[in-house]
C-alpha cells in the first residue's frame, strides 16, 4: 500500500491545527476546579447527614452520599475570623496574627490578615487560576486586609457580619466598592449563589476557585418567608434548610455545565453552633461557639470530587489547615517554604477514604489562651482562669469546675478551671468523663507539650518565637 505524501501532510496540518487549538483547553483541564463552601455557625449535629432529626438537608446529603463525610474534622478556632484566617492561610490562629475576632472600633482599625500572610488564593493565582470569594470576610476592613489584597482577583459581600444597628455592617462590596447600602438579611444568600453560578459560568473553560463563605446560619436568624416553616426544627430549622436549599442550587449548576468530575467540593462550617445565643445543634459534643470543647472546634465537614475522591464516612482527625497544602498539592501550586505552615497534605486520605491522622499534637486557642493539647484519642484541658479568657467568654462570675462529669457545663465551657482534666475522645466524643486520675503519664506528656507550644506561638502573657503580635495590646479584651 503506497502513501500519497501531500495527503499525509495535509492531515497532518489538519490534525497539527485541531491539536494546538485543543490543548491549552486540555491543559486547563488538567487542573481541578477548587470551591469551599464555608457555613457559618453551624453545628455539628444540625445536618440531618450528622443525625439531625428535625432538620432535613437533602442537598448537603447528597454531597456526604457522593463524598467524603467526616467524623472528626477540626477548625482551628471556635470563633468566626480566627477560623476563617486558619483555614486561608494553614497556619494556626497565633503564628498567623488573628487570635481574635474582629470588631469594628478604634482599637481593631489597623488588625486585619496581614499583608505577608499567603492564602489559598494567592497559590492558585500563580498557578492562573480565576479565583474569587463571595459572603463574609470578616478578616480585615482597610486597605491591604480585604480579599483582593489577598489573591482574590474579585469580591462580592459584606466585610463581617450583618447587623442592622450599624450602617457599615449592611454594605455590600464589590471588590473595594460599596454597591448597595442597606443591604437586607435575607437578600444576601439568594445573591451569593447567583454571584457563584455566574463566576462559574464565566470560567468553566478555565480552572478556578470560588470561596464562597454564608452568613448563615449565623444570626440574625431571619429566614425568606418561603422557607419559613419547612423544618420542624422552628426558625432555626427553617434557617438551615434555607442554606441547603442554595448549597443545592450552587452543586446544580455545576452539575448543569458539566463540571462535576472536574470540580472539587469542599462543605465546612467555621465553628460549632452558638449554643449561648439561638440555639443549634453540636449532637453528640459537649460545648459550642466560644469554647475549647468539642463541640467548638469539630464541626460537619464534606469533600467530594467525583471520580477521584473516595466516598463514604472517614474518622480520621483532620483539620481545616489541611486545605492549603492539599489544594495544592492536587494543582500543582507551590506551598510557601519561608513558613511553618501547620496543614498538613491529606490528598492520599481523600483518595483513599482512609488513613492515619498527619498531626502529632493539635492545639486549641482560646483567643491568646493555650486550653487544651490533643494526641490521638488523648485530649487534656490546661488549667485557665477568668482573667485568661478572651471576652467573648468573659463573664462577671466564672465557677470553677471540681467534679468528675461535665454533663451539665456552661455554654462558654470551661471559664475557669483549677487542674487539668483528661478524656479519651475514642470512648467519650462528648468530653463528659475526666480520667486524669487514670492516666498521669498521658497527662505528663500533654503538660510538656503545652509549655513547648506556648513557647512557639505564645499565650496570655507570653509572646512565642513565632508569634504574629496583632497592633493592638491587650488581645484578650474587646476594648
Amino acid at each position: 500500500m503506497k502513501f500519497n505524501p501531500k495527503i499525509i501532510f495535509k492531515w497532518s496540518l489538519v490534525f497539527l491545527s485541531l491539536f494546538g487549538i485543543q490543548m491549552p483547553k486540555l491543559l486547563a483541564q488538567e487542573k481541578p476546579n477548587v470551591i469551599i463552601l464555608f457555613a457559618d455557625d453551624l453545628g455539628y449535629g444540625d445536618l440531618s447527614c450528622y443525625g439531625a432529626q428535625d432538620v432535613q438537608t437533602p442537598n448537603i446529603d447528597a454531597l456526604a452520599s457522593e463524598g467524603l463525610r467526616f467524623t472528626d474534622f477540626q477548625v482551628a478556632s471556635s470563633v468566626c475570623s480566627p477560623s476563617r484566617a486558619a483555614l486561608l492561610t494553614g497556619r494556626y490562629p497565633m503564628r498567623n496574627g488573628f487570635p481574635v475576632a474582629q470588631h469594628l472600633g478604634e482599637k481593631h482599625k489597623n488588625y486585619g490578615l496581614h499583608q505577608d500572610e499567603i492564602t489559598i488564593a494567592d497559590i492558585l493565582l500563580e498557578q492562573k487560576y480565576a479565583t474569587m470569594a463571595i459572603g463574609k470576610w470578616h478578616l480585615g476592613f482597610e486597605k491591604g486586609m480585604q480579599p483582593v489584597d489577598h489573591g482574590f482577583q474579585d469580591f462580592y459581600g459584606l466585610q463581617s457580619n450583618w447587623h442592622d444597628g450599624d450602617p457599615k455592617l449592611m454594605q455590600l462590596y464589590k471588590n473595594r466598592e460599596v454597591v448597595q447600602e442597606n443591604v437586607p438579611y435575607e437578600a444576601l444568600i439568594k445573591n451569593y449563589t447567583r454571584q457563584a453560578i455566574d463566576f462559574i459560568e464565566t470560567n468553566k473553560e478555565n480552572p478556578f476557585f470560588l470561596y464562597l463563605a454564608y452568613n448563615s446560619v449565623h444570626s440574625p436568624i431571619i429566614v425568606n418567608k418561603e422557607f419559613i416553616g419547612t423544618s420542624k426544627g422552628s426558625l432555626y430549622g427553617d434557617y438551615v434548610q434555607e442554606l441547603d436549599y442554595f448549597v443545592g442550587e450552587l452543586t446544580s449548576a455545576l452539575s448543569d455545565n458539566k463540571l462535576d468530575e472536574n470540580t472539587i467540593v469542599i462543605f465546612l462550617s467555621d465553628n460549632g453552633p452558638a449554643l449561648c445565643h439561638f440555639g443549634g445543634s453540636a449532637g453528640p459534643l459537649n460545648g459550642g461557639k466560644y469554647t475549647t470543647m468539642e463541640g467548638g472546634f469539630r464541626i460537619p465537614a464534606i469533600v467530594k470530587w467525583k471520580g477521584e475522591f473516595a466516598a463514604g464516612v472517614n474518622d480520621t482527625f483532620l483539620s481545616s489547615m489541611d486545605l492549603l497544602p492539599t489544594i495544592a498539592s492536587l494543582t500543582g501550586a507551590k506551598i510557601p517554604n519561608d513558613r511553618v505552615i501547620d496543614g498538613k497534605d491529606i490528598s492520599a486520605i481523600l483518595k483513599e477514604g482512609k488513613g492515619t491522622s498527619p498531626h502529632e499534637y493539635v492545639y486549641y486557642y482560646n483567643g491568646a489562651n493555650l486550653q487544651a493539647v490533643r494526641k490521638d484519642k488523648w485530649k487534656l484541658h490546661l488549667p485557665r482562669t477568668l482573667e485568661d479568657q478572651p471576652f467573648w467568654s468573659k463573664k462577671m462570675i466564672g465557677k470553677s469546675f471540681k467534679g468528675k462529669n461535665l454533663k451539665n457545663i456552661s455554654c462558654k465551657g470551661l471559664e475557669v478551671l483549677t487542674r487539668p482534666l483528661l478524656f479519651n475522645l475514642e470512648k467519650d466524643m462528648g468530653e463528659l468523663t475526666d480520667i486524669s486520675h487514670k492516666h498521669p503519664e498521658i497527662v505528663k506528656e500533654l503538660l510538656v507539650e503545652a509549655e513547648r507550644i506556648r513557647k512557639e506561638l505564645g499565650d496570655v502573657d507570653i509572646v512565642g518565637t513565632d508569634q504574629r503580635i496583632p497592633p493592638f495590646k491587650n488581645i484578650q479584651e474587646k476594648n
